[in-house]
């Protein structure tokens, strides 16, 4: 399996908090939070098939950067807008939005890219428009 970066988009993040969660995930989720609290974050945001890697514009030597594993997307969503569309990723106790242009097909990369990392195991991944 290639660790290769396999997209790559320029846009917004931000966390959300919307349940109780004790994973790794949901740590990582918490740090993003505490660091940047509940505002869209500006950044670029890196799939590859085994992580998904938020690194935003302000950020210095990967300080306030956000890392997760695919395999821990259990929801896409695509959300309504003009120019850009937020993408909601479910992720264990959080959903992370993140808004860019072309979030058609970034969002249905990150539906297969899950899928692919929880093809051994758990309920596959779809895009909810």
């Amino acid at each position: 399996m290639s660790y290769a970066v396999m997209g790559s988009k320029n846009g917004q993040l931000m966390v959300e908090s919307v349940g109780a969660g004790q994973g790794p995930a949901d740590q990582a989720c918490l740090a993003f939070q505490t660091q940047w609290g509940a505002t869209w974050v500006p950044g670029n945001l890196m799939m590859s098939p085994l992580h998904l890697t938020f690194m935003p514009s302000r950020a210095s030597s990967g300080a306030g950067m956000l890392k997760l594993k695919t395999s821990d997307i259990t929801g896409v969503e695509l959300g309504n807008g003009m120019r850009t569309k937020p993408i909601g990723l479910r992720i264990g106790g959080h959903v992370l939005r993140f808004k860019c242009a072309g979030a058609d097909k970034l969002a249905q990369q990150l539906a297969q890219a899950a899928n692919d990392a929880r093809r051994r195991g758990g309920s596959p991944v779809s895009v909810r428009h």
